[in-house]
């Protein structure tokens, strides 16, 4: 479960103020609304990539709001083009897998069927 409380963020003239709710594990949730509503801000800061101002969230009952992203197993695709694009969609997902401590047989292993893409 993931749960927002009071989540506030200013980004220039830009304002998420006092957003909260919680999914449940096995639960769908759907972030609906227009360009420029703060979706993407909100979902950064889930990710940890933007800080609150204020409030707090919690992850399986433990407050990760201050938590490295690393330590947060939380992933994030972006819709833009947020790839390289001279590489394959095989050489992308593994690039994250770089300076972990996988071997290239483990990493080929786990995504056998991208390794064509």
């Amino acid at each position: 479960m993931i749960e927002l409380r009071n989540i506030s963020k200013r980004f220039s003239d830009f304002c998420l103020k006092n957003i909260s709710f919680s999914v449940g594990q096995g639960d769908y949730f759907i972030l609906l609304g227009e360009s420029g509503a703060g979706k993407s801000m909100l979902l950064e800061t889930i990710a940890g990539l933007v800080h609150p101002e204020s409030g707090s969230l919690i992850m399986e009952g433990i407050d990760i709001t201050h938590q490295k992203i690393q330590k947060r197993k939380i992933g994030l695709v972006f819709q833009d083009h947020a790839v390289f694009p001279h590489m394959t969609v095989y050489q992308n997902i593994a690039y994250s897998l770089h300076g972990r401590k996988f071997s290239l047989k483990e990493r080929r292993r786990g995504s056998a069927g991208l390794q064509n893409s």
